[in-house]
């Protein structure tokens, strides 16, 4: 069924009083309509956003994060795509383990997903699935196979950590060389993406090498490593790393979430063993748009990093309100709160409390409503690379 909604939109690079025709696609964007809805006064229609970097967990992880839990979340934060990392368990990078992770997701996720590989010696049979891509973790750098992997010409995500950083004392982290460091590791290969730089100098040369590079908010905005709540990989820097950091934010293609989440008891372990990772995938899309509030960011920028870039680093339609794209939308209202998580597991965050000036009125995903006033209702994502949606149907962006 089609349906018209009406409102303020950002249409290109401008924001215009229109009327948007849409079933799972956009048909049709004109100046009058009789519309089926109708915003109030307020509100901005955005293309919807893109995290490329989430770890949604379940299966055998289900007791951190599901898949229900997860992408309620997304939505909750004006998300309409998530890209979800293998670190689960079963580890992902095996066509068994993707199939069962694909299966859980078209069965539960309440946003469009795309699902990335770990490194595999089944390269030939995962070359051939429905994946975005494949994630290299610091562990990875020394694997034979990694390196037939980087021959592919899907996306590569990289985490930036030498492997040495995986051995002995945890402040040794703290050397943003170990960082830097990964890059090198990976010169000379093709459609490589750094995901959370910690710093100025790894975001400078990924783009000297040619690669694509996110960074984070916790990355930006914690004070520093002080407890299980706010350990993460790689670890935050000190304020000078972080105020340079956030210079970055014209620099760098996209943000992400890398919304990590575990359980209260693993938190609660003593700080030497319990497990890194922050998980606010709901905070990001809100705090860009408080950062257009503020005069920070452009309203340009801000929908580059969350939504056109992204689309154009995992070449999908998305990113944009243009016809046959995929009817997914993030509108947002300018008012003032402050932040906690609603439908994740996690609900202790380093960034709760943090003021916003940006909030999601309505997320609309495939052309439904996902989430309307902060309530999340079950719609059904989709995997875009999947012969199931677009059969033999390549994007070029």
């Amino acid at each position: 069924m089609k349906l018209w909604i009406r409102g303020k939109a950002y249409l290109g690079n401008e924001i215009k009083e229109v009327c948007i025709n849409f079933d799972r696609r956009i048909k049709e964007i004109k100046s009058i309509c009789k519309p089926d809805i109708s915003l109030p006064q307020g509100t901005l229609i955005l293309p919807g956003a893109i995290d490329i970097h989430t770890h949604i967990r379940g299966l055998k992880l289900a007791y951190k994060e599901d898949v229900i839990s997860g992408t309620s979340e997304a939505s909750y934060g004006g998300i309409t795509l998530i890209g979800d990392m293998p670190n689960t368990l079963p580890y992902i990078n095996t066509p068994q383990t993707l199939s069962e992770k694909l299966k859980e997701f078209e069965y539960y996720s309440r946003v469009d997903y795309v699902i990335y590989s770990g490194v595999t010696k089944e390269f030939k049979e995962m070359e051939k699935m429905p994946i975005a891509g494949y994630k290299i973790f610091p562990e990875d750098l020394d694997k034979e196979e990694t390196y037939q992997i980087l021959e592919s010409q899907k996306l590569k995500i990289l985490h930036p950590e030498v492997p040495l950083a995986l051995r002995g004392n945890r402040k040794l982290r703290l050397n943003t060389w170990y960082e830097i460091g990964a890059l090198l590791y990976i010169a000379g290969y093709k459609r490589i993406h750094i995901t959370h730089a910690t710093n100025i100098s790894t975001v400078k040369l990924a783009r000297k090498l040619g690669f694509t590079v996110d960074l984070t908010p916790h990355h930006l905005l914690v004070n520093g490593e002080i407890n299980c709540i706010t350990k993460v990989n790689p670890p935050i820097r000190g304020i000078n790393e972080r105020l340079w950091l956030l210079q970055a934010i014209n620099e760098v293609d996209t943000i992400v979430s890398d919304h990590a989440p575990h359980a209260n008891f693993e938190k609660a372990y003593p700080y030497e063993i319990c497990p890194p990772g922050i998980a606010a995938i709901s905070f990001t899309v809100p705090f860009i748009f408080t950062l257009v509030k503020k005069s920070i960011i452009s309203i340009d920028r801000a929908v580059d990093l969350v939504s056109r870039n992204p689309a154009k680093i995992l070449n999908v339609p998305y990113g944009e309100i243009k016809e046959n794209y995929y009817a997914n939308f993030a509108i947002i209202e300018y008012k003032h709160w402050r932040y906690s998580t609603k439908y994740s597991k996690v609900i202790s965050t380093p960034l709760d409390g943090y003021p916003l000036e940006a909030s999601i009125y309505m997320t609309i995903v495939q052309g439904k409503v996902s989430n309307y006033e902060g309530e999340v209702f079950p719609v059904k994502g989709i995997n875009p690379l999947s012969d199931k949606n677009d059969k033999n149907q390549k994007h070029n962006f």
